[in-house]
């Protein structure tokens, strides 16, 4: 918490400096640079008047080693529980559960049927070209589920028409290897990208353990894991109004699970095997003022998870399982133009899911299946040239279950000669449960109800201000939501734990984000920061002293700040996160049921070399700069202070 300060500090003097000499204030509108093809009106924004978070194309591949969980945690308000490096690592927007997250993928979801949640872990930055999360009424334009919030995800095709290739070796501590790979081509016609990754650690950090009521450093045991995935992106096109884009995403995961840090045992051996695969085509074509899109996707995830523990000769096995699921999507998207002020969307998707479990030990499984239909219809109002209206609404068909409506409405408003503007909007939204809430055998419940949701927030925008070499925008949101019949798997009364539908979560908060650059002819620098404050309590009093009390694991505090310094070829970048206590018990019981608040600073410093035919980049990378001891899930090791070095060329 001593280094908040700091944050302060800079962004006060960055307003401060804006202050001055406000009257020769210059308003500018960022560049914006269309990757995809053009769309009907290009300076039509869906959704302008909901709160969006878009992480910058420069972030973006200033991190393309790292996770998406990484990504997320250093550069947004998105809270990351991870359970250790290369480990399982779930999200929490605005105070909600991991499930009540959606991710999509090129329009896909990636949510897990089965779990309902995704693994950020897994997803390499390194095969994203766009990423945003849309938070309040925004979520619902994506699909219904996003009880939190969304985060879309896009791999783009390269229109350079030209070949390109990439290639990125990093060599970090503990026998951690990264190989990153990109060849491009293509021409007018059709273009593709491959992108290759592949990551392997011993992860035998040291860590102190204090745990076992004998506090003492010990060396990270069973962590070890590969990573490797291809992606492909390919684009034709037909004609300037029919276009077809495929993308396939194979990965294939093995890791080890280490032991928490209390286990006084030997022994232990406990893993996990992802095999998964999705693909998606997407068929454009336009006519008039009319641009409709037909997509096809599917998804196969495979998982095989082993707990067990040696003695002597013997393995005693507790769970030996494979998980597969399937899923099947259809989708039909049309705009329209009515006129200059009005536009409409309407969309129709089919959905299929297939899950299938086994546990060879316990010969425990079950199949289950999920047929879903969902119909969306979308407007916009451009009242004048500083007001702004949407509004939508969602029906869907699930199981033979008609979900109530779903609506959503939002309005933006630009205060006349001045750089800032207002955005309010309200949405109701609804969450079917996962299929092993309803089939897990034993403990799951085939009665349970969606979960529903409502949310609000109102912003304020200072809109991009230009003053000489200096550039400067900030948002503030505040929010609330409530969510009713939120599912908790608790102790039954047949000594298994089994999913019910009895809480209702009353969350509310604020975020603030600020981003000031300057841009010299040799000297750049760029300074941003997000904090968000998050309130969530549970508002049904089930006797168990967690009446109005804080959720497990969400901190009520979080930040991070980044400053980015280049001149000429050299460049030096600094970043801190900061995460405040969290609770780990439902009764928010104090001292030994409370995980500390802590900060994480990091360092990377490097320098390119530009030649004729290739350009060449070396870095050196410090995490953890103070070797600061934490724990993000309760006796799960995090590592200290680690080293990278990261070479990558470009032809």
């Amino acid at each position: 918490m001593k280094k908040i300060p700091v944050i302060l500090f800079f962004t006060l003097l960055c307003f401060e400096l804006f202050s001055q000499n406000s009257k020769d204030t210059i308003i500018h509108i960022d560049e914006v640079k269309i990757t995809d093809r053009k769309i009907l009106k290009p300076d039509r924004v869906i959704a302008i008047c909901t709160e969006q978070q878009k992480i910058n194309p420069e972030i973006i591949r200033h991190n393309n080693t790292k996770s998406l969980a990484e990504l997320l945690t250093e550069n947004s308000s998105v809270f990351i529980k991870s359970y250790g490096q290369g480990s399982l690592a779930t999200a929490s927007i605005r105070g909600s559960g991991a499930s009540h997250t959606q991710v999509l993928w090129n329009d896909i979801p990636l949510n897990n049927p089965m779990l309902g949640q995704t693994d950020f872990s897994q997803i390499p930055v390194f095969f994203i070209d766009k990423a945003e999360i849309s938070e309040g009424g925004s979520s619902l334009f994506s699909g219904i589920g996003a009880l939190g919030g969304s985060i879309l995800l896009n791999s783009l095709p390269d229109t350079a028409e030209k070949f390109s290739s990439e290639i990125i070796q990093t060599f970090g501590s503990n026998k951690t290897f990264q190989t990153f790979f990109k060849i491009a081509t293509g021409n007018s016609k059709i273009n593709t990208v491959f992108k290759i990754y592949r990551e392997q650690s011993e992860n035998d950090f040291l860590f102190y353990n204090n745990a076992t009521g004998n506090p003492e450093y010990e060396r990270q045991k069973n962590a070890d894991y590969k990573k490797n995935a291809l992606l492909n992106t390919t684009s034709i096109n037909f004609s300037e109004s029919k276009n077809l884009n495929v993308n396939t995403w194979f990965q294939y995961d093995n890791r080890n699970i280490p032991p928490i840090m209390s286990f006084l045992g030997t022994g232990k051996i406990e893993y996990q095997k992802d095999l998964n695969f999705k693909t998606v085509a997407k068929y454009l074509f336009r006519k008039n003022k009319t641009e409709n899109k037909i997509t096809a996707a599917f998804t196969n995830e495979n998982l095989d998870y082993f707990s067990g523990t040696k003695i002597e000769t013997e393995l005693l096995t507790y769970t030996n399982s494979e998980s597969n699921t399937k899923r099947f999507s259809a989708k039909f998207s049309s705009n329209y133009d009515l006129n200059k002020k009005i536009f409409l969307k309407t969309e129709l998707t089919a959905e299929y899911q297939k899950a299938e479990y086994f546990d060879k030990k316990t010969a425990i499984s079950y199949q289950a299946d999920r047929k879903i239909a969902d119909y969306m219809l979308y407007a916009d109002y451009k009242m004048n040239k500083n007001a702004f209206f949407f509004t939508l609404v969602r029906a869907n068909f699930t199981d033979n279950y008609f979900l109530p409506l779903m609506p959503s409405a939002g309005f933006n408003f630009n205060f006349k000669n001045t750089p800032f503007a207002l955005n309010t909007s309200i949405s109701r939204n609804y969450r079917t449960p996962s299929l092993n809430d309803l089939y897990w055998i034993p403990g799951g419940n085939k009665n349970l109800k969606p979960e529903e949701g409502y949310t609000g927030d109102l912003s304020l925008n200072l809109k991009p201000i230009k003053k000489g070499k200096f550039t400067a925008k900030a948002n503030l949101t505040v929010y609330a939501s409530y969510i009713n019949n939120w599912i908790v798997w608790q102790p039954s009364d047949f000594l298994y734990w089994k999913a019910e539908n009895i809480r209702k979560v009353f969350s509310r908060g604020a975020e603030f984000s600020f981003s000031e650059k300057y841009s010299g002819n040799k000297l750049k620098i760029w300074l941003k920061s997000n904090y968000s404050y998050t309130k969530t309590t549970n508002q049904t009093d089930a006797g168990d002293n967690s009446y109005e009390k804080q959720l497990i694991y969400i901190p009520v505090h979080k930040a991070n700040f980044f400053v980015n310094t280049e001149y000429s070829e050299w460049f030096i970048n600094i970043s801190q996160t900061y995460t405040g206590q969290r609770f780990t018990t439902s009764s928010n019981e104090e001292n030994r049921h409370i995980l500390p608040s802590f900060h994480i600073e990091n360092l990377s410093a490097g320098r390119k070399f530009n030649f004729e035919k290739a350009d060449f980049e070396i870095q050196l990378k410090i995490r953890n700069i103070f070797n600061t001891q934490y724990q993000e899930i309760l006796w799960r090791a995090m590592p200290g202070r680690q080293f990278l070095l990261l070479i990558r060329i470009e032809i």
